[in-house]
Order: C-alpha cells, then structure tokens, then sequence
C-alpha cells in the first residue's frame, strides 16, 4: 500500500464552482444600477412620470447619502403589489422579451426599487384613488419587513424615502464626493428631466432649507423651463429645432432647442441633453458632430446649448445595453446623425445674416481687504445692448498703421485650451489621462495623509521624530476623516482686525500684484522646493508657491475673519498627544523653538481650553476640554479657509506647539493676527519629494495647484513687497528674440 502524496492531493482538491448567495447577487446587482445619489434619483424621477405624475417634489439631505425623499401623485402603488415591490425583476411595463421591441415607458426590468432596498433603508407611502387610505411599507434587502403594511393619512401618489444609502458598501460610500457635490449632480439629472418632461413639475431642495433651489410649474413651455433652470443668457439665444421624418434611417421625429451663432459668452460648458425615445442618454458621436458644426460660429473654446429628443423607430433601438440606461444602441447611427447635422448646418447658416456683437467697459478698482468682498463669478453679457445717448461723439477713426499685425515677440497665448508644459511631461510619462480627470472636489473626500517628514513647513527633519511617535500619530492620523459645515455671515468690526487688513494693503506691490493676477499657470518646476512657473504676459516667473499660498491663506483669513466654514473631525483629537511628538523628542523640540523659551504642555493646554470661545467663534477652532486623571483638550474642528481643501494633518503637531507658544495672548491684535500667521503656515501645501518614477502625490498636488490654489491667487491675493524675493523672472520674450537675431 503506498503512501498518499500531500501535493497531489492539494491539487486534486481544486475549488469547485458554486451559485453565488441570493444576497450577494442582489448586493452585485445593486453596485451595478446605483451608482451614486443621483443613480437613485434618475431611477426615481423615471417610475414618478411613467406613474402619470403632474407634481414631483424631492427634498435631499446631505447630497442624498443622509436621505432622499421624493414625492408624487401619480396612479400610486396598488396594496397587494406591495410584498413584491423591492423584489428583482418584478415590473408592471414588460410580459415577454419581445415587448422590448416596443417599450415605450422609462422604467422595464425591475430592478430601481430592488436595488436601491439592497443598500438603504426604503420607506413606501402610496395610495391610488381608488383605495380610502394610504399604505406605508418599510423594505430591507428587498424584502418587506415582518410588520407588513400600515394604513396611513395620505394623498392620492408615491413618497418614497431613502435613508443611509450605501449604509452596508463602505467601500462605496468612501469614494463618493462631498454631499454639496452629490447634491449638484442630483440638481443636475432633475433640470435635465425637466426641460423635458412636458406637463410635468418639479421641485427640489435641501432638507431644512425655507426655499427650493428650483421650481418648475407643469404649465411651462420648453423655452421657459430652460430659461429657468439656465438663466436669460441662455434662452434668449436659442432657436427652435424640428427636422422632419427621415424613414430611411428610422428617424420618426427630432426636435429640440439651440443656441443661435450669438450665443458665445457663456462662461459655464453645459453638457448637451439628449433624450432618445424619451431616455436621458449620453450620445457622444451625436456631441461631437454638433460642436464641429459650431466650431464655425462660436469663437474658440466656447460651446452651445443643446437639447434634442429623438424618436427612433423601436425595432432599431435596444436600450438594454447599459446597467443605469445611460447608454442606447441603435441602427443606423452614422446616417442619423449625418441626417441631422446637415440640417443643423442649414438652420445656422440661414441665421447667419447677422451678427451681434456687445462691449463692455472693465472698471477695475483698487483691491480691498473686507469682511463683507465678494468674489462674485464673470456676468454673462447675453445679447443685451444698452441705449444709446441721443447725442452720439463723432467717432475717431484709427489710421491705418494701427491695424499691422504684432511682431511675433509680442504676441501673448490667450487661447486657454492651449497645451501647457504639465501637459506636455504627463503625456511623455505615458500616463493615462483618466488618471488625472479627477476633478479638485475630490480632494474634500479625503485628508491628504503625508508622512510625517512635512510636518514642518520650513523643512525640518524628520530624523528628529522618534520612531514609535510617528507611528502612533500617524495611525491616529490617518484614520481621521472631516465633514464640512458653513455658517452664517456675519459683519465683524474690531479695530485689531482692521488694522491688519490695514497693514496689508499699505505694503501692498503693485507689480507683484499685476504679475499674480494676469498669470496662466505653466507647471511645477520642483515639487520638494515648491517651485512652480507662471506666465505673465511677455515673460516667465519662477515662483515660490509655499511663500505664495502662505500670503494668500493669510489674507483670506483676514478677509473672512470670524466667518468661516468647519472642518469637522470624525473623532475628537487629542491636543496632548500631538504635542508630545514634539515635547518627547529634545532635538526636534530646539529645533522648533529656536532658542525661545517653551511653554509645558499643561501651560499651553490650559491656553487652549481657556480661549476656547475665542478660538470657536473667531477661527472655527472648537476643542473640548476632559478632565480624567490627566487633564487634556481634544480637538473638534478646524476651519475651513477654501472649500474643498483640506491641510496636511501630518503638520498639525506642529501648528498646536506654534500657537501655544508664538502667539502673543496678551494683546489682541498680535493674537489675533499670531494664529492667522499660524494658520496659513498650516494650510500651505506640504512638500513631495522629487522621484523619477511616477509618483500619484506629485500628480495630486499639480491638481491641487493648477485647478484651485492658483486660480484663486489670480483672484483674491494682494501681491506684497516681502513676495518679490519669491517671484523671479526666468526670461521675457522680446529679450530672447534679440539673443537669437544676435545669433
């Protein structure tokens, strides 16, 4: 008898295959349809109008993860279809396969409610005209609960609540964008549904918010829902569009709305809307096509509005390709978008007769440091003209040598579509593009958790930390999260305030000033030094974007003094153990004190809770003080100087040593002006070091800059004089052009 040989056996005992879980399967499923909040929403909006809706009236809380509730009165959900309500595949559109040939109706597999009670709690409110009371039905996992359903008080329709969507996918939940992004995409799907749902109305807010971020009545017109949810300068430009039936190509109907060849201020891109046989869909080739067709009319860089609806010939159409219908395929595609570009170009080109053109006089005055600035966005000039005076001054014309074309050494890019040097090394790097498509709202999802070799912003050495400190720290760290909280404004008038703002505009360069507000950000020259290359006009800079932002974080917490937002910890902080890093490590704590005498940490802790107030209502800094056998404070917020930014909380140690021990508590004004100081140290950007390969820091932190910090420099800073060491010009353009003639 022979002995049985391990391995072999190990092999033969392969992994069998086996059925997935019910739930696993409804779980997959359900990853798959909803997506996000706005997933729910369309899902949603499309069972409220298959319904028969007039009135849809939707109320989000916390971008929709808190709770979405939506609210119509169409035919209403019969009682005895409520057991199977959540269940997958359970539908009142569909009989047969071949029905999908035909369908005509938004909704048909079954699959919206069931997936949506897979990763939420679902509460059913419904009533049919028919029935004397409503039935309230609450579903887990796709299944009504024990309790079965209730009668209640209610209204002839469907409300239906969603509470903690995704509250069983943490996974999903974490990558999810803030609830004020979520909520943007919400607003989004329902201004599309409303531009085409005729008779329909829809409403929409936040949960607690006294008015609707929009209201559309059902007795609009088309023009008039777009002039709502897109502004005047929108409307006034657009053109109707109906082309007529091409059945060769199965095209029964298009019609919709554009923009004429005026309609070229637009400073937002809006995304074209198109509806195939009444389904929200994206038809990229079709987008393409039109905005070729504009490139002819619409100067550089500017696109129009779109909508169009088509209707296809069903048996052409299959519009079960995509899990969230986003996407339809159909026959013919090229011939039908071919079609309808040729009559788009003809309608164009028989409104190109005339031309409007406006002007605008540019009053720019002094920048100001005050609590009550605003930034407001570009205004849209439209096609509005203002009246003329009856006396008009004789017109002065130019002679003739005005009109030459510029010398090649003084032409200044303008075109801001043009590559840029980033550009240029990301796409030698072969780096894929959709690494880097992240919008900069993504950073508000997460604290950028560097190492703590950043944790000063002079660049100090993380030798000094000891081992076991770090580790611990940055284990505390790094499992901290933030949720964003606003406030109301208010008007802040204290003298010291004033003073500083005062202070700032008196030591105000101009040059520095124009330099940083007329720049086109180029690209990071060294992300270990933080050296980043600006354009401005005729000449290139090298710039300092550490000494830059810390300025500019500084005058917006001048500017927004006692008013800003909160950044909100998941957990408390404990200010004791971010100060021991420093306390515990001898040559670190000299280093950062530079000789000067040092608080103890009791001292500096006693500092802490008894400005707590002070700190809360002037600076968002709320800290709790506990009292156990060690007394300590916690940390509870910090604020929020730019929105959807966060700072490193690898510097925060160091930023609790500096402002217990370099602020000035005794007079108001160098307190108060001490913790702004600190503040914006604490806000820069940390620095990555320089690596050959690739490197997703560095390619964060190029984001961070070019998409938020630097458009907002071109804004908001006020250029001082202690910034001219900071800014060095690299070369100006008409002086190369004469090294090269000399050449």
């Amino acid at each position: 008898m022979t002995e049985s040989n391990p391995e072999a056996n190990s092999e033969s005992q392969t992994v069998r295959i086996r059925p997935l879980d019910k739930s696993v399967v409804n779980k997959i499923a359900a990853g798959e349809i909803i997506i996000a909040p706005a997933n729910a929403i369309k899902e949603l909006l499309e069972n409220s109008i298959d319904a028969g809706s007039t009135t849809i009236d939707i109320t989000i809380k916390d971008g929709g993860l808190k709770q979405i509730t939506i609210t119509d009165n169409g035919s209403g959900i019969n009682k005895d279809d409520l057991p199977i309500l959540c269940e997958r595949f359970t539908t009142s559109k569909l009989s047969k396969f071949e029905d999908l040939q035909s369908i005509a109706t938004y909704g048909f597999r079954g699959e919206a409610l069931a997936s949506i009670s897979q990763i939420s709690h679902l509460t059913v409110i419904t009533k049919t005209k028919n029935e004397p009371t409503a039935w309230k039905a609450q579903f887990t996992d796709g299944m009504l609960n024990k309790n079965g359903a209730k009668p209640v008080a209610g209204k002839n329709g469907t409300s239906l609540i969603i509470e903690d969507l995704f509250y069983n996918v943490k996974s999903r939940l974490r990558a999810l964008r803030g609830g004020n992004e979520e909520y943007l995409k919400i607003v989004d799907v329902v201004n599309r549904y409303s531009v085409h749902s005729k008779n329909v109305g829809f409403t929409i807010k936040k949960t607690g918010s006294n008015s609707n971020d929009l209201i559309i009545r059902p007795n609009l017109n088309t023009k008039d829902r777009i002039k709502v949810i897109y502004g005047s300068s929108v409307a006034n430009d657009l053109i109707d569009l109906s082309l007529q039936a091409n059945l060769d190509v199965g095209l029964f109907k298009c019609e919709g709305m554009i923009t004429n060849s005026n309609y070229y201020n637009n400073k937002k891109r809006i995304q074209p809307i198109f509806f195939i046989n009444n389904r929200l869909v994206a038809c990229d080739p079709l987008k393409r096509a039109i905005n070729q067709v504009y490139s002819s009319y619409l100067p550089k860089g500017h696109t129009p509005f779109i909508y169009l609806a088509l209707e296809l010939d069903p048996v052409n159409v299959d519009v079960n390709v995509h899990p969230t219908k986003r996407e339809v395929r159909f026959l013919h595609e090229d011939e039908v978008i071919d079609y309808i570009v040729r009559e788009l170009e003809a309608k164009l080109s028989s409104l190109d007769s005339s031309r409007k053109f406006t002007t605008q006089q540019v009053l720019l005055p002094k920048r100001k440091l005050d609590d009550e600035l605003q930034y407001p966005q570009q205004s849209q000039i439209g096609g509005l003209s203002q009246p003329e005076s009856s006396q008009r001054p004789r017109k002065q014309f130019k002679p003739i040598s005005s009109f030459k074309k510029p010398n090649e050494n003084k032409l200044v890019r303008t075109d801001f579509r043009q590559q840029t040097l980033s550009s240029q090394i990301l796409s030698n790097s072969n780096i894929r593009s959709s690494q880097f498509s992240q919008s900069q709202s993504q950073f508000s999802q997460r604290v950028v958790n560097s190492s703590l070799s950043d944790i000063d912003v002079s660049g100090q050495d993380s030798s000094m930390i000891g081992e076991g400190d770090e580790n611990d720290n940055e284990q505390t760290l790094a499992n901290t999260t933030v949720q964003t909280i606003e406030k109301e404004r208010v008007k802040v008038n204290l003298l010291s305030v004033n003073n500083l703002r005062s202070q700032v505009e008196n030591f105000t360069s101009e040059e520095i000033t124009n330099i940083l507000s007329h720049h086109t950000f180029i690209g990071v020259i060294d992300y270990e030094k933080r050296l980043v290359a600006l354009q401005s006009g005729l000449k290139l800079f090298m710039v300092d974007y550490a000494s830059i932002c810390n300025e500019l974080f500084y005058q917006i917490g001048l500017s927004d003094f006692a008013n800003f937002g909160k950044l909100k910890l998941s957990e408390p902080i404990s200010i004791r153990k971010q100060l021991e890093v420093i306390y515990n490590n001898a040559d670190l704590l000299e280093t950062v004190s530079k000789g000067n005498k040092v608080k103890t940490i009791d001292e500096v802790l006693e500092k802490f809770s008894e400005m707590g107030d002070m700190l809360n209502e002037y600076f968002s800094i709320e800290v709790d003080e506990q009292r156990t056998k060690v007394t300590d404070v916690n940390l509870i917020s910090l604020p929020m100087l730019i929105q959807n930014y966060f700072p490193s909380l690898s510097k925060l140690p160091l930023f609790l040593f500096r402002v217990g021990n370099r602020v000035n508590w005794e007079d108001e004004q160098e307190c108060l002006g001490g913790i702004l100081r600190q503040l914006a140290l604490f806000y820069v950007p940390a620095s990555v070091p320089n690596e050959d390969k690739f490197d997703p820091d560095r390619a964060k932190m190029e984001l961070v800059l070019r998409d938020l910090l630097f458009p907002l420099i071109k804004k908001r800073i006020l250029g001082t004089e202690n910034l001219i060491r900071d800014v060095v010009e690299l070369a100006n353009l008409p002086g190369l052009y004469k090294v090269f003639e000399r050449c």
